[in-house]
């Protein structure tokens, strides 16, 4: 196998790959063809320098010898490296080589900037007046099977598109903002790739613990005669026992999922929700984690608001009953969290005196959901739901879904009383949904990014036209 090239011109391989290493541009694109999206091991790479033209080399079986020439490309950090999700490619070319991280570009992080809702490589070609073909329309399993025509020609025309794709997009990018958002890139790989130790003595013990529970709880519902695994057997016995439940949508059984669920007063629905509760904790936590030595995930740029991600185990979500089975290489944790750093967000971004009052004066020692339960003549419980839950969206419904109370009338109430006690922070909600609604646009973030919301229902919209800066911002 040898060095593949795509461009316009018909010459020898060797004086173009003379004059890519000679000569290069200030810019390339980089494109990894591995296995599968799950099986990553790499099989080549193609680097664009012209939106027609680019080059393929092969790395598998084993690395052909134009990988060693060319990849002192990929080490400059004077050469500007552009990829169509950097995370996943840069992740792919540290199993082949070193890489300069600190000159890179993501076209897909520039789509979302720029407010595009479809970010596929294959939705933005089209943009540029080119086609790309996505993986499963190729009608194989795995890019093993494709010849290695097949797979250089797909992996050079993708490279090709990405950097039609950055020159598009350039001109239209706030710079600093997307130097911030590149830079941030590195770290999430390197802490995607070195993960947590996993202590087996206490995972093994939490384990044991966590079934038994769960074993609890399934024979307190055999008690019952029913299985509480069975979302049509759960729905029929808490409908017998005067419960009311919604139908799904295809009107066919009833819902049980958990936000249905938690609004029971019933404790057998308690029941049913701490044996799911446990089970959950042992396939996603516990048992699978029983011959690891550490846990891994990959962090990344959430598509939407820019926020960090974690998928494919996702660590930002482990419940607090599990950490301390995992322990950091140092031995010891260091922790950090911003107090109620949403609701500080909206102060600034609305400047609303009660929460100035609060926050910046020291106003009741600080305490914005004890001055809110006071004022309101609430429980200080309710009062933070309730507080918390203006950020994530300002509705009924949404109160109705952080505080488990069914009566949305009851809901809109509190939202409207809260409404009086910050009528500054109102005021901006308020704006800050007839913008989106209207434009499609959120407000900005504090760092000046506007952020494309997705045309759903008008109720969505407001939610994240009011969500959208708030979370931007964090």
């Amino acid at each position: 196998m040898s060095t593949i090239y795509y461009g316009k011109e018909t010459l020898t391989r060797d004086y173009f790959l003379e004059r890519l290493v000679t000569h290069p541009p200030s810019v390339i694109a980089v494109d990894v063809e591995t296995i599968s999206l799950k099986e990553r091991q790499p099989l080549g790479f193609s680097i664009a320098t012209a939106p027609n033209e680019s080059f393929y080399f092969n790395t598998y079986p084993e690395n052909e010898p134009e990988v060693e020439v060319v990849k002192t490309l990929l080490l400059r950090p004077d050469i500007k490296k552009v990829f169509h999700n950097a995370t996943f490619d840069l992740k792919a070319l540290a199993l082949l080589f070193d890489t300069d991280r600190s000159n890179i570009a993501d076209t897909n992080v520039m789509a979302r900037l720029l407010g595009r809702q479809f970010t596929k490589l294959v939705d933005l070609a089209p943009e540029i007046g080119r086609v790309a073909v996505p993986f499963n329309e190729m009608k194989i399993s795995s890019m093993l099977e494709a010849s290695n025509e097949e797979r250089a020609k797909k992996c050079c025309n993708d490279s090709q598109v990405t950097l039609g794709l950055y020159e598009k997009f350039l001109p239209d990018i706030d710079k600093d903002y997307f130097s911030v958002e590149m830079a941030v890139i590195p770290i999430l790989i390197d802490m995607s790739l070195r993960g947590l130790k996993v202590h087996q003595a206490d995972r093994a013990a939490l384990e044991a613990k966590t079934t038994a529970e769960m074993e609890s709880y399934r024979e307190m519902c055999a008690a019952l005669d029913f299985n509480p695994g069975s979302p049509q057997q759960v729905g029929y016995i808490l409908a017998k026992r005067g419960n009311f439940l919604k139908f799904t949508r295809s009107k066919k059984s009833l819902s049980t999922r958990e936000g249905e669920l938690e609004f029971l007063d019933d404790p057998l629905a308690a029941v049913v929700l701490g044996y799911r509760h446990a089970k959950h904790q042992l396939s996603h936590y516990l048992t699978p984690l029983a011959k690891e030595d550490r846990i891994y995930t990959e962090y990344s740029l959430d598509v939407s608001v820019g926020r960090v991600s974690s998928s494919r185990r996702n660590m930002q979500n482990i419940p607090v009953e599990n950490r301390y089975i995992y322990v950091p290489d140092s031995g010891t944790f260091t922790t950090g969290d911003y107090s109620q750093e949403h609701l500080r967000i909206l102060m600034h971004k609305s400047g609303d005196r009660e929460l100035e009052r609060v926050y910046l004066e020291g106003y009741m020692d600080g305490d914005i959901h004890s001055f809110t339960a006071r004022e309101l003549g609430l429980p200080r419980g309710l009062a933070k739901t309730i507080n918390y839950a203006i950020a994530y969206g300002a509705t009924p419904k949404t109160i109705s879904e952080q505080a488990k109370i069914r009566d949305l009338k009851r809901c809109a109430g509190f939202l409207e009383q809260w409404f009086r006690l910050f009528r500054g922070a109102a005021e901006w909600i308020r704006g800050a949904q007839e913008e989106g609604v209207s434009s499609g646009w959120a407000l900005p973030t504090l760092f000046n990014r506007r952020i494309k919301i997705p045309p759903v229902d008008e109720d969505g919209m407001k939610r994240r036209a009011v969500n959208y800066p708030i979370l931007g911002s964090d």
